[in-house]
């Protein structure tokens, strides 16, 4: 069986190879892109079966990638986590909506959380 692919898009390395090694350590497959460019790239040339992405970060930040990947008719589909650093304000939320984004969680993160979160939108067992 093949493993659920998570593609993490965040320009903080050592968080998301933090988070990697937690989803991988229960199952998943785990890819990093470290800005919205890479993140274009590997959505694109890859088949991730969700997205965990950061807001802020260079060139545009993740609600610029998001409309991205919006405007790729077999891509727009891919479930979408938002973890973030920002405050969750009201114009964050009606955006994210907007983009039909499953969750959005905080960081810090609590671990078991997370790990709930993922596993309730993307299962291991497909």
């Amino acid at each position: 069986m093949k493993a659920r692919q998570i593609l993490i898009v965040e320009d903080e390395i050592d968080f998301a190879k933090m988070v990697k090694i937690r989803l991988e350590s229960i199952g998943y497959e785990v890819k990093i892109a470290g800005d919205t460019y890479g993140g274009t790239q590997a959505i694109i040339h890859g088949n991730p079966d969700l997205i965990i992405l950061d807001l802020m970060m260079p060139a545009g930040g993740g609600f610029s990638l998001l409309e991205r990947i919006q405007a790729i008719p077999d891509k727009a589909s891919i479930p979408v986590v938002i973890l973030t650093g920002r405050t969750l304000t009201d114009d964050i939320r009606a955006r994210a909506e907007k983009y039909k984004v499953e969750s959005i969680l905080s960081k810090p993160y609590e671990p078991e959380e997370f790990v709930q979160t993922i596993q309730s939108i993307l299962p291991l067992a497909p």
